[in-house]
C-alpha cells in the first residue's frame, strides 16, 4: 500500500478565515489500473483521520482493509482539526466545515484523474465515489451531499439524522435539554465555566459503555479514553488518532433533526450503519430520513459499540462499506455547479447532548 499526505487549499471556502488548509491522506494499492473506486472517510469529532488508520496493533487500518479490496482510500482531517491549519473553533459553523470537506474532497479527486496527486502516479479514473462519516463526520456529510452533492452514495456511520443520543448503561438514552439552536453565536460558551453536555463527556464510565463494546482491545481504549475533556495541556497523552480539538458547534449536533432538511435533500443512496450499542437510537426509523434517496440500507453490527474501528466485528463493518460502494452506480464527471442554497433550516436545537 501506497500512501500520500496532501494540503488542500481552502481560501475559496464560504464562511472559513482566510489561509486555511486541509490536510487528507490518500492510500492507493501498490498497484493500481487506469480506474478505481474511491472512498473518501471524515472521523468523529475528538479524533483525526488516522481513525481510519490505526497503526498501534496490526488489524486496526480500515485503510489497509480497503486498499486491499482494490479501492482508493482518502482519510480526512477536518477543518481546523488534527494536521489542518488551527483556527478559531468558534467560528467554525455545520454549513463551513461541510463546505471544507467538500472541497477537500473534490481537490483530491480532480489530482486522482488529472494525475498530479504525486509524482509518477499516473491519472485514476474515478469509477465510484462514496463519503463515509463517523459520527460527527456522518452529521457533516448530510449538509455536504445535500448542499455540494460531492458523492455518489454516502454512508453514516453511528449518526442519527432523527437525534443523535447516548445510550445509558440502564437501556434508556441520555438526552440533555440545552437546545442550542444552528443559528446561535456560540462565542458566549467560552465564558460559561460548565454547561450539561461537558459534564456527561467527564463521566469516563458513561463514555466508555457508549464508545467501547467490553470486548475491546483494552490497550487501544485506555489509549483513546485519554484526555476526555479536551484539555490542550493533555494533548500530548492523547494517541495520533485522537484530538484535543473539538469544534464547538457540535454541541448543535445533538439536537433533534439538526440536519433534517438536509436529510431529506439527500438523492443518493445511503447507508446507516451502527453498532448494537450506539448513539443512533433506532436505526431501522432511520431510512424515513432520506425520502428523495433512491435506497437506504440499514446494517447493525453485533459486539460493536460507537467508535467501530476498535470492535472486534470491525471488518464486517468494512466489508459492508465495500459492498455498499460498489453497488453504486458508476460514477459520472463531476458537474461544476454553484451549492444549492435552498435547503431550508430551521433554528433546531429543543434537545441536546454529548457533542458527537
Amino acid at each position: 500500500m501506497r500512501a500520500f499526505d496532501i494540503e488542500v487549499d481552502l481560501s475559496g471556502v464560504e464562511g472559513l478565515e482566510p489561509g486555511l488548509k486541509s490536510v487528507a491522506t490518500v492510500f492507493l494499492p501498490d498497484q493500481v489500473g487506469a480506474s478505481a473506486p474511491v472512498i473518501v472517510g471524515y472521523p468523529g469529532s475528538g479524533f483525526t483521520r488516522r481513525y481510519f488508520h490505526m497503526e498501534t496493533k496490526p488489524g486496526y487500518s480500515e485503510a489497509e482493509h480497503h486498499v486491499a479490496q482494490g479501492y482508493v482510500v482518502v482519510a480526512c482531517d477536518h477543518v481546523g482539526i488534527g494536521d489542518s491549519t488551527p483556527c478559531d473553533t468558534f467560528a467554525l459553523t455545520i454549513e463551513s466545515m461541510a463546505a471544507a470537506n467538500h472541497a477537500t474532497a473534490t481537490e483530491v479527486r480532480n489530482r486522482l484523474t488529472a494525475g498530479t496527486l504525486a509524482p509518477g502516479l499516473a491519472p485514476i479514473a474515478v469509477e465510484r465515489f462514496a463519503g463515509i462519516g463517523q459520527s460527527m463526520g456522518g452529521c457533516l456529510l448530510i449538509v455536504q451531499q445535500a448542499v455540494h452533492r460531492t458523492f455518489d452514495g454516502i454512508g453514516l456511520l453511528g449518526w442519527s439524522a432523527i437525534h443523535e443520543n447516548m445510550p445509558n448503561p440502564d437501556g434508556g438514552r441520555i438526552v440533555l435539554n440545552e437546545g442550542l439552536p444552528r443559528d446561535m453565536d456560540l462565542r458566549p460558551l467560552a465564558s460559561m465555566q460548565t454547561h450539561a453536555s461537558k459534564e456527561v463527556g467527564q463521566e469516563e464510565e458513561l463514555v466508555r459503555y457508549s464508545m467501547h463494546w467490553h470486548e475491546d482491545d483494552s490497550d487501544l481504549v485506555e489509549l483513546s479514553m485519554h484526555n476526555l475533556t479536551a484539555d490542550p495541556a493533555l494533548a500530548h497523552t492523547m494517541p495520533e488518532w485522537r484530538t484535543a480539538v473539538v469544534p464547538v458547534c457540535c454541541a448543535q449536533m445533538m439536537a433533534k433533526g439538526v440536519v433534517a432538511p438536509e436529510a431529506a435533500a439527500v438523492d443518493v443512496p445511503v447507508l446507516v450503519a451502527c453498532g448494537e450499542i450506539d448513539c443512533v437510537p433506532d436505526p431501522h426509523a432511520e431510512p424515513a430520513c432520506y425520502p428523495n434517496a433512491p435506497e437506504v440500507q440499514v446494517a447493525v453490527f453485533e459486539r460493536m459499540a460507537h467508535m467501530h474501528n476498535f470492535a472486534r466485528t470491525r471488518a464486517q463493518l468494512w466489508d459492508r462499506i465495500t459492498e455498499f460502494t460498489a453497488a453504486l452506480p458508476v460514477a459520472a464527471a463531476p458537474a461544476v455547479s454553484a451549492p444549492r442554497s435552498a435547503v431550508p433550516v430551521a433554528g433546531h436545537g429543543s434537545e441536546a447532548g454529548l457533542p458527537c
